[in-house]
């Protein structure tokens, strides 16, 4: 499973999410700004749905209000 989450970079708190199930299936939950990001992303790069959402969970992305925060480094 791959998850984006989209936070608000003063609170730090989750406003919506994108997800990829093990199937391929990808749904979206709390407000509009994770398909907005994806479907701007898609746009961008001329990529699929499910490699937006990847991209954006593995990169990060913010417009200095929201972001994607980057996957912690272990």
């Amino acid at each position: 499973m791959i998850i984006m989450r989209i936070v608000s970079v003063r609170t730090g708190a989750e406003v919506s999410r994108a997800e990829i199930a093990d199937d391929g299936t990808i749904t979206y939950s709390g407000g509009e700004s994770a398909q907005a990001a994806v479907r701007n992303r898609m746009r961008e790069r001329g990529i699929d749905e499910a490699a937006a959402v990847s991209e954006l969970a593995r990169d990060g992305w913010s417009n200095g209000y929201l972001k994607v925060p980057l996957p912690p480094h272990i």
